[in-house]
């Protein structure tokens, strides 16, 4: 019964295991009103690249936009929650602004924003023609002077309110890092619906919220496939555990594997042809490699401990799992062919749902887990997979459980008993609820098209 309950951690999911072993884009894009500076020009050492997890965050203002009160509103959030959590900025207190916002405009008297230690400013107006809209966005670096290095002009219908504020929000972030940013993506999540959980899809943000599944069953443990026009499932919706796939904007789902015992956990790998999954058909919870469509290929485990839990590397040469061989569950990783296993956490005792950061960060490849600690709290965590060094993100704040990286790795989702999902920067610096409601196993989805 032990093993039932350990191979999907604890919590509801967990609960759920116990009682079975006991029974299009129309927004327009204009050319930049000002060119931002030209590449290979000496004051280009202006923009930054943070590589050191130590540089000081780059402090920037988003004054209120302007216009269209309902549109600007939105758009100013969404702004500010984009840059806040990209990892690389600070967002100034709009309190501390002594600039005549009304006056200036979509302008800039550099000097009044000089005061409150903004290094750059951001403006843009906003304009309502019968529910069709116009926004003008413009990037300041004060030292640069008083003319924008940035500008763009979308146009898109009242309901692209929050997507034309999450394409200048990329903007601005290309511009001054030339990474790519998560403010596209979206969140699955496993939502309760009474005593049963459907699956739903989110912006990363917690806007746009929308059901998947109506089954009135247990359905958690959503996976995306690499191009995020699907999602691997478990649901209990025949009455036992089965691995189920279902498209990403809804529809009618299949399933996956359906072997006696438990199908759950099932991942894609980064290159979409194959997938692994946690099958205790064979008496055991082990991780098994199957084809798209269920087809098994190998089975990647095998030992007396409960192996379950597995995550890819980015590129997919390597899969993080979770495993109790040795007593209690820890994380490990292996070769994709299930060659060279070996225990990477040694410290805790009890570790689980690891997440394999999509890219490098810092030079660093990391997987963040779920770990219980000496005062039996349950906290995120990310371990460098080469030097073996912890970093703890959260403490002190509730049980927080089940991280999910975004995919340019700069940010991880989580579940908390503080409330919903919750996103933090890589490094637990900072972080926002995103989602409020009774959740489970959050899973951030792959980059996608604005």
């Amino acid at each position: 019964m032990r093993r039932a309950v350990f191979s999907l951690a604890y919590g509801a999911a967990a609960a759920l295991l116990f009682a079975y072993a006991v029974a299009p884009v129309s927004s327009e894009a204009q050319a930049p009103t000002t060119p931002a500076t030209p590449a290979g020009r000496a004051d280009d050492v202006v923009r930054f690249r943070i590589t050191n997890p130590g540089q000081a965050l780059y402090k920037i203002a988003v004054p209120a936009v302007l216009g269209d009160a309902q549109a600007a509103a939105v758009m100013t959030e969404v702004l500010s929650a984009d840059l806040g959590v990209s990892g690389f900025f600070k967002i100034l207190d709009p309190k501390s602004f002594v600039a005549d916002l009304t006056k200036e405009d979509v302008n800039l008297v550099a000097d009044a924003w000089k005061t409150v230690g903004a290094e750059s400013v951001i403006k843009a107006r906003v304009t309502n023609s019968g529910g069709d809209l116009s926004v003008e966005f413009r990037l300041y670096e004060l030292v640069k002077g008083e003319q924008p290095v940035l500008g763009k002009t979308y146009r898109g219908p009242l309901g692209d309110t929050r997507k034309l504020a999450h394409l200048f929000a990329a903007e601005v972030l290309r511009y001054f890092t030339a990474e790519d940013s998560f403010f596209h993506t979206q969140i699955a999540f496993a939502r309760a619906e009474g005593r049963q959980q459907e699956l739903s899809v989110m912006d990363w943000d917690g806007a746009n919220v929308r059901q998947l599944t109506r089954n009135g069953s247990q359905n958690y443990m959503p996976g995306w496939s690499p191009s995020g026009d699907a999602l691997l499932y478990t649901s209990f919706v025949r009455g036992s555990p089965d691995l189920w796939l279902i498209p990403s904007v809804g529809g009618k789902p299949k399933r996956v594997s359906t072997r006696p015992g438990m199908n759950t956990g099932g991942v894609f790998s980064p290159n979409g042809g194959q997938l692994a999954a946690t099958l205790s058909f064979e008496g055991n919870s082990e991780i098994y490699l199957l084809t798209p469509s269920g087809d098994i290929l190998k089975r990647l485990t095998n030992n007396p401990g409960i192996d379950s839990s597995p995550s890819y590397s980015p590129n997919g040469g390597q899969i993080a799992f979770v495993s109790d061989r040795y007593g209690s569950p820890q994380i490990w990783v292996m070769d994709a062919s299930g060659a060279g296993q070996r225990r990477l956490t040694t410290k805790g005792s009890y570790n689980q749902e690891p997440s394999w950061a999509p890219k490098q960060i810092n030079g660093q490849s990391l997987i963040a887990f779920t770990g219980r600690d000496e005062k039996g709290n349950f906290d995120v965590f990310t371990i460098n997979v080469g030097s073996g060094e912890l970093t703890r993100l959260t403490e002190g704040k509730g049980s927080n459980s089940h991280p999910s990286w975004a995919p340019n790795a700069r940010a991880l989702a989580f579940k908390s008993s503080r409330g919903g999902i919750w996103v933090t920067t890589f490094d637990g610096k900072s972080e926002r609820q995103v989602y409020r409601g009774a959740v489970e196993t959050p899973t951030w989805g792959p980059m996608r098209s604005p």
